[in-house]
């Protein structure tokens, strides 16, 4: 496995991680070192997401790779999956701060996001030995890792005193602005999120909410999705739907190709184009 050693006591050690309290000795990492010195933006959450912290966590996601912010989490199921494929579906880059070592990647079920995230220029960071296997009382401490390297933190879903919450007080500590999205009463994933907000986060419902509160962040350009990379077997399609929604007879009168139905039902899945109530296919620009 191709990874290096940063030690506290050189120069390279990045300096936001530094100053925190117990910094870590030294980090392991994988990938895109360079990330480790940009303005990144964590979101964080339950490992146990509902379907409407799914549709947030993708939006605000979503939304900061289309400025270029690096997305920063944990790896776990849950949140961290959410905001580490989210990322990546976008052409974003992304860190994911594990509490395990390289050799002992937790959960397992998740070895194919931890190899797309290095194959894809992103970064994997720990501060434990490769053989290091996961423990309880890892998790919480690398919570410290996440925050600084982080400008700010989302909070998506937190239950009653859940880990979530532990990377809420260690941003506080840190001096870092901390935003949550408002949960329904009657969600218990939204207990912590609600306190979060009584104690100080920022009530977000959009992403100006954050983008506004951070000079580095404001001036970037969102990107369109409709100009990001995309497939060379989808680039004929996309054109033709850039101009106006068409029936599956008009497009495949103009472009003759016989597989037209596997290409659209894969752009669909993709999330580059969506099917209208008239039957009619289109270019799918805003997603909640």
């Amino acid at each position: 496995m191709n990874y290096k050693i940063i030690e506290l006591k050189y120069s390279e050690f990045p300096d936001k991680l530094k100053k925190i309290k117990k910094p870590p000795k030294k980090l392991y990492i994988i990938g895109n070192k360079k990330l480790l010195y940009e303005d990144c933006f964590a979101v964080v959450g339950s490992r146990k997401i509902s379907e409407y912290g799914i549709k947030y966590c993708k939006y605000f996601t979503k939304e900061l790779i289309l400025r270029n912010i690096p997305t920063v989490s944990g790896m776990a199921i849950g949140t961290d999956t959410v905001v580490h494929e989210t990322t990546l579906k976008y052409g974003g880059k992304t860190i994911a701060v594990l509490g395990s070592g390289f050799n002992n990647i937790y959960p397992k079920e998740n070895i194919n996001l931890f190899e797309e995230i290095i194959r894809k220029n992103g970064l994997i960071v720990s501060e434990y030995e490769i053989e290091e296997k996961p423990k309880k009382e890892n998790f919480p401490q690398r919570n410290r890792i996440i925050t600084a390297l982080s400008e700010g933190i989302l909070v998506i879903e937190a239950g009653y005193r859940s880990g979530t919450s532990i990377t809420f007080n260690k941003a506080i500590e840190q001096g870092k602005k901390v935003f949550a999205i408002p949960s329904n009463l009657d969600n218990y994933l939204g207990i912590g999120v609600n306190n979060m907000i009584k104690k100080g986060a920022i009530l977000s419902t959009n992403i100006n909410d954050i983008i506004e509160r951070y000079p580095q962040f404001m001036n970037r350009l969102r990107i369109k999705i409709s100009s990001l990379q995309i497939k060379d077997e989808y680039k004929k399609i996309y054109n033709i739907l850039k101009k106006k929604p068409c029936y599956f007879e008009e497009i495949q009168n103009k472009l003759k190709i016989k597989n037209l139905i596997v290409l659209l039902t894969n752009m669909e899945l993709e999330g580059l184009i969506k099917r209208q109530n008239d039957g009619k296919f289109s270019v799918k620009e805003v997603e909640l």
